[in-house]
């Protein structure tokens, strides 16, 4: 009777302690399993393809993560959507993102992805090699692009007049279609979205970026929201981290991050070509002359205070928030 009721005991110790390993083992996987709802600032193209390659690649679920990819429509939606915690994390415009936090929107840059991307775009063939030169042309621009916003600054740079310009502003998105029917001759533009778009459409064109002429932008950074933040530094860090490691693998293989993107889109399969041709026009943006041997995803303050002063100098944003309230670098990894 004392063995049954021994090994009785036994058997109870060993379930109590299986169940007690079994509610651990589950308890560690939930807390390293946090959720994040990352934003791009539009639909899909080439500049996205390493946050779909560190999906692919499982480089996110290593880090604890459960990241799911949400498309956007533009960076000043995407910020707003942010801010109001709809989304952890996004892909923002910088140029976009120093109106918000004008505004008090409760977010902070914690990526630089790629810099000095603006440019003007036409077709090739005409006569446009300088701000200057587009006195007397037609222009389009939608108002709330960071493209349009630093016209005037690049205007003034090369010595030009604004007032000189025609200047439409069709609806977002709409651009492209009036340069390809030669109803405006040029746009403004990321030189790593529209040149692809509209040489797939048989246009060829030629472009002069922003950064040409002393107008230097900040581009496209991961941005976070400032509760997510304070909560989840390590989360960020983590994300960052895949992240980072995501681009090192997508500049060492375009290839394989273009298909990152279909793989999550097959519908989308028909643009692989020109997804290819914008990643690839990206990497160059991905340092600059200052940060080149610098963690990658590493800001300046003085780069952020630059562009400040260059939308100052447009006439379109009044700087009160001091750079240092704007980004941080300490959740980048250090190598």
């Amino acid at each position: 009777m004392q063995g049954n009721e021994m090994v009785g005991k036994i058997k109870t110790i060993l379930a109590t302690a299986l169940a007690a390993f079994f509610s651990l083992s589950i308890g560690l996987a939930q807390a390293a399993d946090t959720p994040i709802s990352f934003r791009l600032d539009w639909t899909v193209y080439g500049v996205h393809a390493p946050f779909f390659l560190a999906l692919e690649k499982g480089l996110y679920k290593k880090e604890g993560l459960d990241v799911t990819i949400h498309e956007g429509q533009g960076s000043a939606t995407v910020v707003q959507q942010l801010g109001r915690g709809q989304n952890q994390l996004a892909l923002v415009d910088c140029s976009t993102l120093l109106f918000a936090v004008e505004k008090g929107l409760p977010v902070t840059v914690v990526m630089r992805v790629v810099s000095n991307i603006l440019g003007i775009i036409y077709p090739a063939d005409a006569p446009i090699k300088s701000p200057k030169g587009l006195e007397g042309k037609i222009i389009a621009f939608a108002p709330s692009e960071s493209s349009g916003m630093a016209f005037s600054a690049l205007m003034a740079a090369d010595g030009g007049d604004i007032k000189k310009v025609n200047i439409l502003n069709p609806a977002t998105g709409a651009k492209n279609t009036l340069l390809l029917e030669h109803r405006v001759d040029a746009i403004p533009g990321n030189i790593n979205v529209q040149p692809q778009q509209l040489e797939a459409k048989g246009m060829k064109v030629g472009h002069f970026l922003y950064s040409d002429f002393g107008v230097k932008l900040m581009g496209q950074g991961v941005v976070a929201n400032n509760t997510f933040l304070k909560e989840h530094p390590d989360a960020v860090k983590r994300f960052l981290a895949a992240t980072v490691e995501a681009i090192k693998m997508a500049k060492a293989n375009p290839e394989a991050a273009v298909d990152a993107i279909i793989e999550a889109h097959p519908e989308l399969r028909q643009n692989r070509a020109i997804y290819l041709s914008q990643w690839q026009a990206s990497l160059p943006g991905l340092t600059t002359p200052d940060t080149k041997d610098l963690p990658m995803g590493t800001m300046l303050a003085s780069d952020w205070k630059e562009m400040q002063q260059v939308m100052e100098k447009g006439g379109v944003l009044n700087p009160t928030v001091a750079p240092e309230k704007i980004f941080s670098n300490d959740y980048l990894p250090k190598n």
